[in-house]
């Protein structure tokens, strides 16, 4: 009798229909996940009137919302190796909608911000399951590819947020039905279509393989076969006979409760995993407090310097609106044309960085190209210095806030490679549960410091990405097709 390893069945098998269908739920999964995440800042610069959002109600906005995700980022993670990655999934992402749908008819701004938070609390879930589920699905040398092109559903949903709408429809009294609830309830979609794809999609191998059920593994594999190689095609004509099981098991444990989550956890923190969980949870911190915790503050900054309606340097043209006791609540309370086309052009940036990472891996590995990422964002924040015509600041901030979005999915592969299946989704949401208290940090350095001086606000962020650049030049090299890090 033969056996294999899911990793070397998986390489024989290849990538077939099934899998086109698992990447086309995870795409509009992630794209769902971004709208919650980045529509906010075009939602909130269309309801400042509404709810009369300033800069500090901005922040505690971002706060809740964040701060929501950070507590249950590392309890999710739990749950999908506990019940499975696509189950989580499922649950978690109805639930989001749910609490986001019902906060696009809140009447006021703390009633808002409280559903923002319940929101917030069940991102992480699909936020996090997306990533280990796809690259379950992945033999091992397109994964880091893989990866790479679900990240295009970033771009694609900057700008699918984007599309304008001047819509008021009065309900009673003050309240109405406007653009900005229309968008929220436009951001669910994706997360509806994957939603129904993933009833259609079988659980990960690894994850049945991983809690000792070796058969339910061999049954989706062989579907993964038969969509690959053919209906006639069985894994037994290619060799296969069955798996082999993982060299490392979830700890069995009489502990409940808090102890239990901490005593499965605790092997995280030992060698050789400690070192890449280390420099990976580090590096999120920064690139999420730049990729996502900059990046909703951009349409808000540049609808401050299009009431101006001057070309200056980005700090100058918020230091000039201040000046002039223009907020965010006192001018127009609608998406300016200008205002959208930002989101449009961060996201089309998005999805170039993005083919521009796929055709790096061509040539180079993945510490060459995050190093590489890094670099453009920090020569990004230095632009925004000195250049004055307002295509160029928004290319500055393109530069500053895209390639550190671009390259989360990017560092996370790495951590998914060098953890042991039964600890994957629990690494992954410690990781970026980091990552998010990184968007908490930056929500109210920024909410606090842009204001009092904004040539501080933004440079620090170039600080953060120099930061990135020392990190990652530990991390050790991989090979350039993203063969198994050598920890």
């Amino acid at each position: 009798m033969v056996e294999y390893s899911i990793d070397e069945a998986l390489n024989v098998i290849g990538f077939g229909r099934l899998h086109y269908l698992i990447f086309f739920g995870c795409f509009t999964q992630q794209m769902f996940v971004s709208n919650e995440q980045f529509g906010i800042s075009l939602v909130i610069v269309a309801a400042s009137c509404d709810y009369y959002v300033d800069e500090h109600r901005m922040s505690w906005l971002m706060v809740a919302t964040f701060a929501a995700q950070a507590c249950s980022s590392h309890f999710m993670g739990y749950q999908a190796d506990k019940i499975g990655r696509r189950k989580l999934m499922i649950i978690a992402s109805t639930s989001c909608m749910t609490a986001s749908f019902i906060s696009s008819l809140m009447p006021e701004f703390w009633s808002f911000l409280v559903m923002r938070f319940v929101m917030g609390i069940f991102v992480p879930g699909p936020g996090m399951a997306v990533l280990t589920y796809l690259s379950e699905f992945t033999k091992f040398n397109l994964r880091p590819k893989v990866i790479n092109f679900l990240y295009y559903a970033i771009g694609v949903s900057l700008m699918y947020m984007a599309g304008k709408q001047d819509i008021r429809v009065k309900i009673h009294k003050n309240y109405a039905i406007t653009s900005w609830r229309i968008l929220m309830w436009l951001q669910l979609v994706p997360g509806i279509v994957s939603c129904i794809i993933f009833t259609c999609t079988p659980e990960s191998p690894k994850y049945y393989l991983s809690v000792g059920k070796p058969d339910k593994a061999y049954a989706v594999l062989e579907k993964c076969c038969r969509s690959s190689k053919g209906k006639d095609v069985t894994l037994k004509s290619l060799g296969i006979d069955s798996l082999r099981p993982p060299e490392t098991y979830a700890l069995e444990t009489t502990k409940t409760g808090c102890a239990r989550v901490w005593e499965e956890t605790k092997p995280i923190f030992t060698p050789p995993i400690l070192k890449p969980m280390m420099l990976i949870t580090f590096t999120l911190f920064l690139l999420f407090g730049t990729g996502f915790g900059l990046t909703v503050w951009i349409p808000r900054a540049l609808k401050l310097g299009n009431d101006l309606h001057k070309d200056l340097i980005l700090c100058d043209m918020i230091d000039e609106a201040h000046a002039k006791n223009i907020t965010f609540t006192e001018s127009p309370c609608h998406l300016s044309m200008r205002t959208l086309e930002a989101s449009i052009y961060l996201g089309a940036c998005a999805i170039l960085f993005s083919v521009l990472i796929t055709v790096l891996f061509v040539w180079t590995h993945r510490k060459i190209i995050l190093l590489l990422m890094a670099s453009l964002s920090v020569a990004g924040g230095l632009m925004l210095n000195f250049v004055k015509i307002h295509e160029l600041v928004i290319v500055g901030c393109v530069f500053l806030t895209v390639p550190a979005l671009c390259s989360i999915r990017l560092a996370l592969s790495v951590l998914i490679d060098a953890i042991p299946t039964h600890l994957r989704s629990k690494a992954v949401s410690l990781s970026t549960m980091f990552g998010r208290v990184g968007v908490l940090v930056a929500s109210m350095y920024v909410g606090y410091t842009l204001s009092w001086n904004c040539f501080v606000t933004f440079n620090m962020f170039v600080v953060f990405m120099a930061g990135v650049i020392l990190l990652v030049s530990f991390l050790p090299f991989d090979g350039k097709t993203g063969s198994r890090v050598a920890l």
